[in-house]
This record gives structure tokens, sequence and C-alpha cells, in this order.
């Protein structure tokens, strides 16, 4: 199938339509490729930009202060821990997912394990959210006695409260027979009118299905976790590999399953391990994609900073911001030219639109990593009253307002570079620039 480039008017129709290619080819790969096996599986992902102005300080205020709900119980330092997909992320990045034979644009989620579609009669709590086509019937393969319960946010952002079930999907060309999914029929969501729910790309540590029919007595005492798009598709196919590549441009975004696709060029390979975080029970599990960078390195043509000491974050596609330690996002966002003002009413950093970023360089498994200057500012998010954009850092803690307490390398991060999640028994992270 031919692709065309991609416009608004079009977008739904290339999701919906099967296509898996790219607007143009990509260059020919080079061998640090050969560190990761290639695959066919793959497809094509589409950036949304869904923030209105509206919506643009909501998102602004409520990001740094997500809470707990039921991650959060799992967690030795619970403070602040939640699903990391904001309430209001003002980008997405779309895939193709088929199931009871009908064709749905799902968001991908690296920082989400379970994956869920809209149902069709859903009862929306808030004014409007905006979902897109409902899941058509039942669960062709069943439903089962548990229920699904998830929050992006906790008190202050969205959750979604459904059934759970099986279903065969289809994603990249691969077909997941009986793959435990979950209709969501109640909740409060922000949506774009195209994508039907969340296609969760994280561990079994994070999946939300729980016993019984009483949402809100949810707890560490029913949950029961089980196997994720992830974990079956990686068995399935014998390659425990998938892998991201995120971009700005319209077409030129992917995801791949069981490896890399072959024609691009990418520079070499950094390497981490997946790391565990402690539970609130003992012991620890994998939970997040988490990893703890060398070092980061911020700069701009008259000043210099850089921090060792680092805690650890996590790799999420479905939050747009880096969100780190309060004191390294406000040096960062101070060395923008003009240094970026934090504005009260946003809940974030702000800088004229045209502004200079400093250099950002995030070090991971000894080698450098440098932020495309153009993810440093946002320029979907103005704030009405100065005119200025929002910066793509934001920080874990805004004083007495409370926190985040998770750490994250999100879209911000993402963007420029391919992403490897080696999900088998290296249980590692890869990360290359990307050329092309």
């Amino acid at each position: 199938m031919a692709c065309r480039r991609l416009t608004s008017f079009g977008l739904a129709g290339l999701l919906l339509s099967g296509c898996t290619c790219f607007a143009a080819p990509l260059t020919q790969g080079n061998s640090a490729l050969d560190q990761v096996p290639h695959t066919s599986h793959v497809t094509q992902l589409i950036r949304r930009n869904i923030v209105s102005e509206s919506q643009a300080a909501l998102y602004m205020s409520r990001y740094p202060r997500l809470k707990a709900k039921t991650v959060g119980k799992r967690l030795a330092n619970p403070i602040g821990t939640a699903k990391a997909l904001p309430v209001y992320h003002p980008a997405e990045y779309l895939a193709a997912v088929t199931a009871g034979g009908t064709r749905y644009a799902l968001q991908i989620d690296t920082g989400s394990s379970d994956t869920w579609f809209v149902k069709e009669g859903f009862q929306c709590l808030v004014t409007e959210c905006n979902m897109g086509p409902g899941f058509k019937g039942d669960f062709p393969g069943g439903q089962i006695e548990e229920h699904f319960n998830i929050s992006y946010g906790g008190d202050y952002g969205a959750f979604i409260n459904g059934q759970m079930g099986y279903s065969d999907l289809t994603v990249a060309d691969v077909t997941i027979p009986k793959q435990q999914i979950a209709l969501a029929t109640l909740g409060a969501w922000v949506g774009d009118g195209i994508s039907s729910g969340i296609l969760g790309l994280g561990l079994p540590g994070l999946t939300e299905s729980f016993k019984g029919d009483t949402p809100v007595e949810d707890g560490l005492q029913n949950l029961v976790n089980y196997s994720p798009v992830v974990t079956t598709v990686t068995n399935q196919i014998g390659k425990y590999i998938f892998s991201l590549g995120l971009s700005r441009n319209e077409s030129e975004s992917f995801l791949a399953l069981g490896g890399v696709p072959q024609e691009i060029r990418v520079g070499n390979y950094s390497r981490v391990p997946i790391e565990k975080m402690p539970k609130s029970f003992g012991g620890s599990d994998y939970l997040y994609y988490a990893l703890t960078p060398d070092k980061m390195v911020w700069k701009n043509s008259t000043s210099k900073a850089e921090q060792t000491v680092l805690p650890q974050v996590i790799v999420d596609s479905g939050t747009t911001l880096n969100v780190f330690p309060y004191d390294i996002a406000r040096s960062i966002n101070e060395h923008f030219t003009p240094p970026a003002v934090y504005l009260k009413s946003q809940g974030g950093w702000f800088v004229p639109c045209n502004a200079a970023p400093p250099s950002l360089g995030v070090q991971i498994g000894g080698q450098m990593l440098w932020t495309d200057h153009a993810n440093m500012i946002l320029r979907q998010i103005v704030d009405d009253r100065t005119g200025f954009c929002a910066t793509g850092i934001g920080a874990s803690s805004m004083g007495d307002d409370g926190g985040l307490g998770l750490y994250i390398l999100g879209d911000v991060f993402m963007q420029g570079l391919v992403a490897v999640f080696d999900v088998g028994p290296r249980m590692e992270m890869r990360f290359a620039k990307r050329f092309g």
C-alpha cells in the first residue's frame, strides 16, 4: 500500500487502514544496528497534538500533583506514585490495533501495562471525554470474573473502570490469540476523538485486574496480575524485544515487535539494566521501565551545570515532559535564553516561543544522549496572558503543592532516539541516536 503524507483530515483513515509504511524510505541501517535483531513486524505511529487552549492551563497545573492510587500501595515509598500517563498530555502517539474484527487507534504507553478499549455506551463522568470509536459487542474470547480499575493521576486525574476478558489482538502484523484486555464502561478521560483507549506496553507488575465487583475496595488483597501484551507477544514470536522510534515528524514514528526495523540508521547503542523497584510489602519487583542515569548535563552559551547523583527515573512514552527533581528542573529552565519563568497559574515553566533552549544531555550506560533542541519547547501550550510557550521540563515537586514523586524521561527525551526494551532474561534497555 502506498502512503501519502499525513494531514489532519486523513489521520484517522490512515490509522484504520492498516498502513504501516513511512512517508519516505528511511536510510539504510549501519553496523551498530547489528546489536539488535531486525524485524518486519513494524507499525507506523501517528503523532497527535491534543491540547486545546482551554486544556493547556489544566494540564500544566495538574501534572506535578499526581497522587497515588493502587500502584502506590505496591511501592515502599508510595508518595505521589501513580500511572505515569498525565491527565492532560499535549501530544500522543497512536497505533492501529485490531480487536473483534475491527481496527482501532490506541495510544501507546510504556508507563502502564493494561490494554483497554472504550466500550460502546461508555459512561463519561466529566463534561466531555471525547473518546474515539467504541468497542463493538462483548469480549470475543469471553468475559472473566474480574474488573478493571486504573487511575492515571489519582484525585486529580483520569480514571477508568470496566470489565476484563479476552480477545485476539493484531498489532504490527502479529496476531495475539486470546489476550486479556479491558473494556472501559465508566470513567473520566480527556480524549482526542480518534483514540479508543490505551495499548499498554509495560510489564506484568503494573497490570490492574481485580477480583470482585467493588472498585472502591480494590487494593493489594484482590489484585490479580496477568500477562500483558508485551509479555504475551514476545513469548509468541520468540524474541523478547520491542522498540520505539518517536519523532516530531508526522510519519516517522514506529513500534516494532521482536527487534528494530532494518531500514534505519542509528548511532551506537547505550545499554542499561531495567531496575527493580522496592515494594511496600517487602522485596522488589519490575514495575516501570526504570533506570538510574550516570549523569545529567545542561548548558547554554555562557553557563554549564551537571548532576552526578541522580534518582531512579522511568522511561514513559505516555508522558510528554521530562519530569525531574525540582532543583534540577529549575536549573535547566534557568538555562533557557532568556531564562524560563515559573507561572504559578499554569504550574510550570514558560519561555518566549522563540527562546533558545539549553543543550540537555542524559548519560545512560556510559553514553551521553543529547535531547534535540526542538523538543525543549512545547509550542502547542501557550499561556494566554504572556504569550509564552511551555518548556519540556517539569518538576516532581512544587514546594507546598505536593509532588509526583516519580521522575520521568518522557517524549521530550525519546523523540529522536530509538529505544529498545529487552524484556527477556537480559531485562535491559538500549538507546541510540537516530539519523535520517
